[in-house]
């Protein structure tokens, strides 16, 4: 047993080890089924998404987000040179346009996830 720490003193105790995997059988395994996990990827069996949502989807769906925030500092912008009296007006319709464009968001993300659910015809 470690020596009680008197006062003022800590107590020092051995570190802790951490183990690792030193079978070589244990890790070939993880090696194959992580290249297999890899080769699944590269030849399209892995499917995060599911089929009907391709990554060209949802790169449009994060082109479309960056687009709206772009658009919403740029309208910001323009409102803060304008005088008081075209604010309002101004402000109300950068809003309206904003939420235009996240209603044509929505829709579009709406329809993925639509098509994503649906039960697909087999051929």
């Amino acid at each position: 047993a470690p020596p009680a720490a008197g006062p003022g003193k800590v107590a020092q105790s051995s570190p802790l080890q951490h183990s690792f995997l030193t079978d070589v059988s244990d890790v070939r395994e993880m090696e194959g089924g992580l290249l297999n996990l890899l080769n699944d990827f590269h030849s399209g069996k892995l499917q995060a998404f599911g089929k009907v949502c391709s990554f060209e989807q949802l790169e449009h769906v994060r082109e479309m987000q960056e687009k709206l925030a772009r658009l919403h500092f740029s309208l910001d912008s323009h409102v803060e040179e304008l005088s008081e009296d075209q604010k309002k007006s101004a402000s109300d319709h950068n809003l309206e346009h904003l939420l235009c464009n996240v209603v044509h968001q929505n829709v579009y993300r709406q329809k993925l996830h639509l098509a994503e659910n649906q039960e697909l015809p087999k051929t």
